[in-house]
């Protein structure tokens, strides 16, 4: 129970962050292809035509079957990614411990949202009021987009700035600081690549309308968002497995020893 109640704090050892992270990933992967094979079994489902969030959909024509497999999934790994953010902040505080702070809380608000996608799936039907489980699905999916999107970016730039300009970790030469930098070839060439295609005049006013519950504008707006973009289901997807590798793949070379904290 000890163990159990360190790991939630994110005070894991090095053998438990592992334990951690393959669960993390096996355990969501694993419900997530259950929830695909349930919708294999009702009709054809393709990454190029079809975004993740439709296997969460109960609507008749996704998965009205299996649609909880993926919710429990979304929740699961929100719930599991949340200790795991807690290690990394207290491992990057070695190289700044504010910097760390605004980092998780960036990382965490991503990872309330999952969870909340999860909850309202993108379906159909009134929730309360005029709000829809779609409406309440689009603005969390934003909200994962937002957290996990400036946390990857300053996290990036605060390793940056410390290995030009401060070299904490420069007692073994710049191998700690191409070990941290490692993850982010997986995530920023997909930044760039959507960034480069987007319009973002339009994708500021999908977001405004999306956030005013004016849907058929925020549609609109979000076709001309992607009308450059051939495969926007497989970019969704793209976007979602470099999130996961990225996060494990940055907690696993996280400075091991304890150093004192750099405050930013």
């Amino acid at each position: 129970m000890e163990t159990v109640k360190r790991c939630v704090k994110g005070t894991h050892t090095p053998w438990e962050i592992r334990c951690h992270l393959a669960l993390l990933a096996m355990g969501y992967w694993v419900l997530v292809y259950l929830a695909w094979r349930g919708y294999m079994a009702e009709r054809p489902y393709s990454i190029m035509t079809h975004t993740l969030s439709a296997l969460g959909s109960f609507d008749a024509n996704h998965n009205p079957r299996n649609f909880w497999l993926f919710s429990v999934a979304m929740i699961y790994c929100g719930l599991a990614m949340i200790p795991i953010i807690l290690y990394i902040r207290r491992k990057f505080a070695v190289i700044s411990e504010i910097g760390a702070r605004i980092g998780s809380f960036l990382f965490i608000l991503g990872c309330i949202a999952i969870i909340l996608t999860g909850v309202f799936p993108d379906a159909h039907g009134k929730v309360v009021g005029g709000w829809e489980w779609r409406h309440i699905h689009i603005k969390t999916a934003v909200t994962i987009a937002f957290g996990f999107g400036l946390g990857v970016i300053w996290h990036w730039v605060l390793i940056l700035r410390d290995m030009i300009s401060r070299g904490t970790l420069a007692e073994s030469g710049k191998l700690p600081y191409l070990k941290l930098l490692g993850p982010f070839t997986v995530t920023l060439p997909v930044f760039i690549g959507i960034g480069y295609r987007m319009h973002w005049k339009y994708l500021f006013g999908a977001l405004q309308a999306a956030f005013h519950l004016s849907m058929d504008e925020m549609n609109m707006y979000w076709n001309l968002v992607q009308q450059d973009f051939r495969f926007y289901p497989l970019l969704e997807h793209l976007s979602i497995w470099g999130l996961t590798i990225f996060v494990i793949w940055f907690a696993a070379v996280m400075p091991r020893e304890e150093r004192q904290y750099v405050r930013f």
